[in-house]
């Protein structure tokens, strides 16, 4: 059994989350703000009169939101009774915990005896003669009495009625809510102040039960905002990292070439580290201050996820439908609140050497740059020859390229060279590397392959009393972190997600965005590139739901792209095919992991198709239409 000295100590912790920041005292009387911060009334008098006095608006103490103030000042904010209603709940369990080892005495009668209960309207300790005779008078025969046990297990909680809770004009108990007005009224506010015929009225428990599930609703959308700020944190978090080694890397190259023509070269090797560093400190800003909002925005929804979820849970209707008006506009604007956006962010510097022995030692790259490697094939049916190549993958051990001809229906085995090795008879619109086989995404249905090309086995994306009766096309496949494989339906506009050893259906999951190609993050996020729409949606598969985290509407030259074609990716973010308008306008664009546009890395391609990396990550392998193009990575 825990004792007082335990208890208190434990009490003493839990109790600094009931207080005010600003007086670091229990709150009195706490006003919430609209971002669901809560601060006594005094304070936020006091905080007002210093250096807002006079001001529509005060920002909040801790996340600098501001909040526009009532005419009646901070006194006509919303009162916290469900935070005040915390707050004598624990302090009444502090109470009675921490005397578990002290005998109380009865706080109504004098004869000395110990109290074992608590009477919770009279807010006194009571002795068992004087409960007995408690519960005789009419009057008092209603109080809620409860025995400390109960009160030490957390089996009672403070549900008084604050005076707030009856109608000021009418000094009626509240039992109504005026959707119309966000207002909780009496009975004689029906007839006169909020007439039925143009007020919209219902009882506090309907409406609570109503705006309880609304919270409820919307609370997996701000986890999922929650869960995206935190990657987007760690991400710049190891992009500091990166940049930190680069440079280090950086200066290492530039001194060490500077020492080789060091007596011509001391000139040259001051400016590139002067660029160096100012492209390091640069870098380090905006990624502090990346760092920096990603953390505000993440304390903001964790507060409001935190409150919306104990309010939606545990608050009475009353405290409840007090409370929605803030919650629901704090909500609502959260919702809709996308992830910062740093501009101009990348991961460097990177020094690249300059070949030739002189004074120009080289330069300072800020951005990566891709060179055309290799390039083979053109339009035909034979080898090396393409008839609108879709899809594309790259294996390892030994290297070899799936491309899926669509028009010539084969899937070709090739070397980095594009020398054909073998093809699978097959017309799929994508193909994608799992273990040691090939998975296609035939129209119909998923078929693998070794990577002998031998047939290893197929699957359906439908339940067996589906097949042959609901239409399906599949256009795009994709690898899991956890190694099953992703199939998305252009047909139902569907990904299902499948066991890749027995083809068993894990998850069928509805998306807004036609998965006309796809893409994996390291962190399970998934990315469709719609190639109608012009658009690219990145989603979080959760529960077997699919919940859009951000979506991404190229531009080149200012101007919407048409056609947003194969997309993979990496750790440094997403790599998107996209055409201004048909033939010959090609680009692949670089994102962020959050959507943000980083560069262009190639330009002039005739029809992009499907676009992967190597094993090693050093080159983008590209099909485009009639032929392979090939960029290594400088």
């Amino acid at each position: 059994m825990a004792t007082a000295i335990s208890v208190g100590s434990a009490f003493k912790k839990i109790g600094v989350h009931l207080e005010c920041s600003i007086c670091t005292d229990k709150y009195k009387k706490p006003k919430v703000l609209d971002c669901l911060h809560s601060f006594c009334e005094e304070c936020l008098v006091k905080y007002r009169d210093g250096r807002h006095q006079n001001k529509p608006k005060i920002p909040c103490p801790v996340c600098r939101q501001e909040t526009a103030l009532p005419q009646s000042g901070i006194q006509g904010l919303k009162t916290n009774f469900h935070l005040v209603g915390l707050i004598e709940e624990f302090e009444l369990q502090e109470k009675v915990a921490c005397s578990a080892e002290v005998k109380l005495l009865c706080q109504v009668c004098d004869k000395g005896n110990e109290a074992k209960d608590h009477c919770m309207d009279c807010e006194k300790n009571i002795c068992m003669d004087c409960c007995k005779i408690h519960q005789q008078f009419p009057t008092l025969k209603n109080h809620i009495i409860a025995s400390f046990d109960d009160i030490r297990q957390g089996k009672v909680s403070v549900t008084k009625q604050p005076d707030e809770y009856k109608c000021p004009k009418h000094k009626e108990g509240v039992k109504f809510y005026c959707k119309t007005c966000d207002k909780l009224i009496c009975q004689g506010c029906t007839v006169i102040d909020h007439p039925t015929t143009k007020h919209f009225i219902t009882d506090t428990g309907t409406a609570s039960r109503e705006y309880r599930q609304s919270l409820k609703r919307v609370l997996p959308v701000l986890a999922t905002g929650i869960r995206g700020l935190k990657w987007s944190l760690q991400n710049t978090i190891t992009a500091k990292k990166i940049v930190k080694d680069n440079t280090a890397k950086a200066r290492k190259g530039v001194q060490g070439r500077a020492a080789e023509v060091i007596a011509q070269v001391k000139a040259e090797e001051k400016r590139l580290l002067d660029e160096i560093t100012t492209q390091e400190r640069k870098q380090n800003e905006r990624l502090d201050e990346h760092e920096k909002t990603l953390s505000n925005m993440m304390q903001i929804k964790k507060h409001s996820l935190q409150t919306t979820q104990d309010v939606a849970s545990n608050a009475s209707d009353c405290d409840l439908l007090s409370l929605y008006p803030v919650i629901s506009k704090d909500v609502a604007k959260l919702r809709v609140l996308p992830c910062p956006k740093a501009a101009g962010l990348t991961l460097h510097p990177v020094f690249v050497q300059n070949q030739k022995l002189g004074i120009d030692l080289g330069k300072v790259m800020v951005e990566d740059t891709w060179d055309k490697y290799h390039s083979f094939g053109n339009k035909g049916s034979g080898e090396r020859q393409f008839e609108g190549v879709r899809g594309i993958a790259a294996a390892a051990d030994p290297y070899e390229i799936a491309v899926a001809d669509c028009n010539n229906k084969r899937v070709v085995i090739c070397n980095s060279r594009g020398q054909t090795k073998s093809s699978i008879p097959i017309g799929a619109n994508d193909v994608v590397a799992v273990s040691n086989q090939w998975v296609c995404a035939d129209p119909s249905k998923v078929m693998v392959y070794n990577r002998d090309t031998k047939p290893a086995r197929d699957f359906d994306t439908l339940q067996e009393s589906e097949v042959g009766k609901t239409d399906v096309w599949l256009m795009s496949a994709a690898v899991m972190p956890n190694g099953n494989i992703m199939i998305g339906d252009g047909k139902r506009k569907v990904l299902t997600e499948l066991n890749p050893r027995n083809g068993e259906i894990l998850h069928t999951m509805s998306v807004k965005t036609r998965p006309a190609y796809l893409t994996v993050l390291s962190n399970g996020w998934i990315v469709i590139s719609d190639d109608e729409e012009g658009l690219v949606e990145t989603v979080e598969v959760s529960d077997g739901n699919a919940v859009t985290v951000c979506v991404i509407k190229p531009t080149i030259g200012g101007k919407p792209v048409k056609y947003c074609r194969g997309v993979c990716s990496n750790s440094s973010g997403i790599y998107l095919a996209v055409m201004a308008e048909y033939v010959n306008t090609g680009h692949i664009h670089h994102y962020n992991c959050a959507g943000q546009f980083v560069s262009c890395v190639v330009q002039g391609l005739y029809c992009p198709g499907g676009i992967t990396f190597t094993a090693d990550g050093q080159q983008l392998v590209v099909a485009d239409l009639y032929s392979i193009k090939i960029y290594h990575k400088w």
